[in-house]
């Protein structure tokens, strides 16, 4: 029973592979070469959202919650991300 139980085990050690084969390293490197490439293309700031916030604060429609800010405040003090649950 011992040798069963230990040649069972020997066969799951060599079968390591558990998903599809990894992308070769060429292919990583094109692929994030190509995002880094985009994200530097565009400005990293929404200037239209700023504009439609700062109408919004100048016309007094500017929803805020302090619940939500003192939620956030604590948060990014605590390293939480905003939505995760309790």
């Amino acid at each position: 029973m011992q040798r069963i139980a230990a040649v069972g085990a020997a066969a799951r050690a060599n079968d390591v592979q558990t998903g599809p084969d990894p992308k070769p390293a060429d292919a990583q490197a094109g692929s994030l070469s190509a995002t880094i490439s985009d994200l530097a293309s565009k400005p990293p700031i929404d200037a239209e959202r700023i504009a439609r916030i700062r109408r919004a604060v100048k016309d007094g429609t500017f929803p805020i919650s302090p619940a939500t800010i003192a939620d956030r405040m604590l948060a990014l003090k605590l390293n939480w991300k905003p939505n995760d649950p309790a």
